[in-house]
């Protein structure tokens, strides 16, 4: 209470210190007290015209974001963007205020998932509603975290989340390992710091590893296997050709780019 109406006096003497023909100098001095940092370098262009993202009372609002972004196709045709379609609440992901130099976008799994179970809270189906409140449930009595070997790496709130909605794009294991990402990799990155690559002597390859599609076709015996010289190896002869560097690392040739 006490802070408010300080805050108020103080806006109350900066107005009443302008000239009364300086209404811009007025406003931009209300601004500079109230704005609580610059906008990132993607918004800078909106420094000023607070009425461009806020609304009275309300604050930042989704419609307003909606309104700028509406046009940007992507966010609807990629199919780990699909997603945007139904988010009520877009602050969540994309903090603003935090400099020109902060990236307008933060990735907060917790607040996905969040938003996620209040979409199906609210939603006409009942099934929806019931799954949604068995899952804020166990999320409510589950642990944050655990450190016991096997453990999932994600946070309970995170655990709800379907990884491979997102991510299927970007799977380097193409399927192979299943859709559980959780059971190896957190959402802080895919890194995982304990993993060990087998050495280069080793011929199980295709055990986490599949082959590319070019590999399917007559461009493996024509040029990949002719350039690392083993004209009869198998797709299956991972060892024979790559080394465990890179896959681009060929045995006898070095680096090869070859697409």
């Amino acid at each position: 209470g006490g802070a408010a109406l300080a805050l108020v006096g103080a806006v109350g003497v900066l107005w009443h210190a302008q000239p009364d023909d300086a209404p811009i100098k007025q406003l931009a001095a209300w601004q500079r007290l109230a704005s609580p940092g610059d906008l990132s370098a993607a918004h800078s262009r909106l420094e000023g015209d607070c009425g461009a993202c806020h609304t009275t009372v309300i604050g930042a609002s989704r419609t307003k974001c909606i309104a700028c972004h509406a046009t940007e196709e992507r966010l609807l045709i990629w199919p780990e963007l699909t997603f945007h379609a139904s988010v009520r609440d877009c602050r969540a992901c994309h903090p603003e205020h935090l400099g020109a130099s902060a990236p307008p976008t933060r990735m907060d799994h917790v607040a996905l998932a969040t938003m996620g179970l209040g979409l199906l809270t609210s939603g006409e189906s009942e099934a929806g509603r019931s799954v949604a409140q068995h899952l804020s449930s166990w999320i409510a009595e589950s642990p944050v975290g655990s450190d016991e070997p096997g453990a999932s790496r994600l946070a309970p709130a995170e655990a709800v989340l379907q990884c491979a909605t997102c991510h299927a794009e970007s799977d380097a294991h193409r399927g192979m390992f299943g859709s559980d990402c959780g059971a190896c990799h957190g959402t802080s990155g895919w890194v995982i710091p304990e993993s060990r690559h087998p050495s280069n002597a080793s011929t199980d390859c295709a055990q986490c590893h599949r082959a590319p599609p070019c590999h399917s076709t007559p461009h493996f015996k024509k040029v990949c296997a002719t350039v690392a010289g083993q004209p009869n190896a198998a797709v299956r002869d991972c060892h024979s050709c790559h080394q465990v560097t890179a896959w681009n690392e060929i045995r006898a040739v070095g680096w090869y780019q070859s697409h």
